[in-house]
């Protein structure tokens, strides 16, 4: 299959939104009714790279390019969002109890 990035138009670094908004472009430019092959190959490439999970495993095993499984886990961390502690699991966790 070719690069799903290409075939949605959209950077490698593109964010879910990104995907979602240029994906449901397409879908109204080739809807399936006219454009079937076309309709198809958007769904598909849409379907390997929707979520930073898909992507992910796209880039793990489907893509050609000569990246290193400590790349593509560093910057899965980074664009994961960390839940943040409240003020007192800090203190908790910085002052030991009496």
């Amino acid at each position: 299959m070719p690069n799903p990035y290409s075939i949605l138009g959209v950077p490698a670094d593109a964010d879910d939104e990104t995907i979602r908004r240029r994906y449901l472009q397409l879908t109204r430019e080739f809807p399936p009714e006219q454009h079937p092959d076309r309709f198809a190959a958007v769904r598909a490439a849409y379907e390997k790279v929707k979520t930073l999970d898909s992507r992910v495993r796209y880039r793990l095993f489907e893509a050609t390019k000569d990246d290193t499984i400590e790349a593509i886990i560093e910057e899965a961390a980074c664009r994961t969002p960390r839940r943040r502690l409240s003020l007192q699991a800090l203190l908790a966790a910085a002052l030991p109890p009496p």
